[in-house]
């Protein structure tokens, strides 16, 4: 993982107001079309908030905030499924452990992200340059 990458990246605003621990700063802000577990167990809708920092990704989805380091990031990629007006393109991030939420009655094990169309290229972009 080149973490450097992000470390050189320009920041960007704050817009949605994430603390912030001393040395991070955010390089990507976007709204989520939705966003779900691993097998798209839905875990927020389009009022969803994502931030990426140069040290992890943190989502609001109004109701809690999820937070992932980077280095709990096992792998990506982005997907194209479906076909005609049922096509799907999202992004699959797996983690490298299991992750307990719902006051500890569930689990995931990764997350779909699904952006909005004009977020997607550049989300991929700093992807591929972060993991080579």
């Amino acid at each position: 993982m080149n973490t450097t990458y992000l470390d050189t990246m320009p920041e960007v605003a704050n817009e949605y107001n994430v603390d912030l621990a001393n040395g991070e700063k955010v390089v990507f802000t976007a709204k989520l079309d939705t966003f779900g577990t691993e097998k798209d167990r839905m875990l927020g809708t389009d009022n969803s908030k994502f931030t990426l920092t140069n040290r992890g990704i943190i989502i609001n989805n109004g109701v809690g905030v999820w937070t992932i380091d980077l280095p709990e990031i096992a792998s990506w990629k982005r997907v194209k499924t479906g076909w005609w007006i049922f096509k799907f393109d999202y992004f699959a991030v797996d983690l490298n452990r299991e992750m307990t939420y719902d006051d500890d009655k569930q689990k995931l094990t990764g997350f779909h992200f699904y952006f909005h169309r004009t977020d997607r290229d550049k989300f991929e972009e700093i992807m591929k340059n972060l993991f080579g």
